[in-house]
């Protein structure tokens, strides 16, 4: 009688703990992403309809007006390459005061980069004087453009975007030459 009870504990045992183990899902293919030599594909906004015009945005009270998509066109990439020029002018300015620098580097910023700027210590800025045009070297958005500016100190680099077609360039970073901390 003991050797039955004693098999029926081990078979009891066994069976709970076959049971409070887990299987192992059987593993699903992973889609391998085709190589597109084209670059980003961009889903096709046709069968969306727009926004409806003159709605009115609940938070704001704001009518909300449909904007014009940006494009990449001579006019667009010379306001670019203007707006970073004028930008990396008003950022080097090391000999100016903390406010005066602010003051006249504000404006030509958004909003996230007020606030980023707005603890810089003029002083500590390397350069002083743009040599020579910007080159755009990155315009795959057209409401981006990454453009390099020759200073005295290196070419910095100076990103600028916009929100739609009729905005203004704005800048959002300044980016550091090579070498320079």
């Amino acid at each position: 009688m003991r050797k039955i009870g004693t098999a029926a504990l081990v078979i009891t045992v066994a069976v709970t703990l076959t049971a409070c183990t887990a299987q192992e899902p059987t593993p699903t293919p992973t889609p391998t992403p085709t190589p597109s030599s084209s670059g980003p594909t961009f889903p096709d906004a046709a069968p969306f309809s727009p926004a409806p015009s003159g709605a009115i945005d609940e938070d704001s009270g704001e009518v909300i007006e449909p904007q014009p998509v940006p494009e990449w066109d001579d006019e667009s990439r010379a306001a670019a390459i203007a707006a970073a020029e004028t930008a990396l002018r008003a950022y080097a300015r090391p000999n100016m005061s903390a406010d005066a620098w602010r003051e006249g580097l504000t404006p030509l910023l958004d909003q996230k980069a007020q606030q980023d700027y707005s603890y810089i210590e003029p002083a500590r800025i390397v350069a002083s004087e743009v040599t020579g045009p910007g080159t755009i070297t990155d315009d795959t958005s057209a409401y981006v453009a990454f453009v390099d500016v020759p200073t005295n100190a290196g070419t910095y680099g100076v990103v600028v975007s916009r929100v739609d077609a009729d905005a203004a360039w704005l800048t959002s970073r300044f980016i550091l030459p090579e070498g320079v901390n």
